[in-house]
């Protein structure tokens, strides 16, 4: 697998919205403007230069490899964060300075294994290009799972784009989770581990490669349940967010 070695670019904002009405998540689009294409593969991330003393945030790359003229970044807005502050108020039109592409959090091109994402919280961004990347530009014909958890019904985003790759997708099939959830929540209720225990208890998950992405705790609790439920641990894969 060939990776890109990280270079510096300029890109210049194009559009930026929220995906969640409490403002919660930031979708920032950007265009290369010098150079003016990138090469990453799914999964890797961004160095962003977010202020005049040269402080940098990490973002995932939401978008797939073929928008090689441009990608666009998804951030959970933190208060008093540097990069959220920096991103909430960034203008259309302005420049910012990064360097891409870096990580090695990537889909393995040595196994043929099923393929287990599980993810909280903006931990989604380096699995939905990873996923959108392999059904649709790959069309990957292996058995690929999703567990997502958030806290509460209006921290889901997303939500219509993973039914319809569903839809068009027999072999894809995801389950959102829910920490927090109202009454009204008729999926799974707690952690993304537990529903993991739950939905494989049976059938295990010898097998399987796992890609894992979120905060600490979630990464390392799943981990242990992951080889519990026989995974090889040499196929857990993670990218932790601190």
């Amino acid at each position: 697998m060939d990776i890109a070695k990280p270079q510096h670019f300029t890109a210049r904002v194009s559009e930026k919205y929220y995906l969640t009405e409490n403002e919660r998540f930031l979708l920032v689009k950007f265009e290369l403007v010098k150079p003016d294409r990138i090469s990453f593969l799914a999964g890797q991330y961004v160095s962003l230069l977010v202020n005049e003393k040269g402080e940098r945030r990490s973002y995932s790359i939401a978008s797939t490899p073929d928008e090689n003229h441009g990608f666009q970044l998804l951030a959970e807005m933190v208060e008093k964060g540097a990069g959220s502050e920096f991103l909430r108020n960034i203008e259309i039109g302005a420049s910012v300075e990064l360097v891409a592409p870096l990580g090695k959090f990537v889909v393995s091109e040595e196994t043929r294994s099923k393929l287990l994402f599980v993810a909280t919280g903006s931990g989604i961004v380096p699995i939905w290009s990873m996923i959108n990347d392999l059904l649709i530009n790959k069309q990957e014909k292996r058995q690929i799972r999703l567990h997502w958890g958030v806290a509460r019904e209006e921290d889901i985003f997303w939500f219509d784009n993973l039914e319809r790759l569903a839809e068009a997708h027999p072999n894809f099939v995801f389950d959102l989770v829910l920490s927090k959830p109202s009454e009204d929540w008729t999926l799974c209720r707690g952690h993304v581990q537990d529903c993991l225990q739950r939905d494989f208890a049976d059938t295990g998950l010898a097998g399987w490669e796992g890609y894992l992405c979120g905060g600490v705790k979630m990464v390392e609790e799943t981990s242990k349940v992951l080889t519990e439920l026989k995974m090889d641990p040499t196929k857990i894969h993670n990218e932790k967010f601190v």
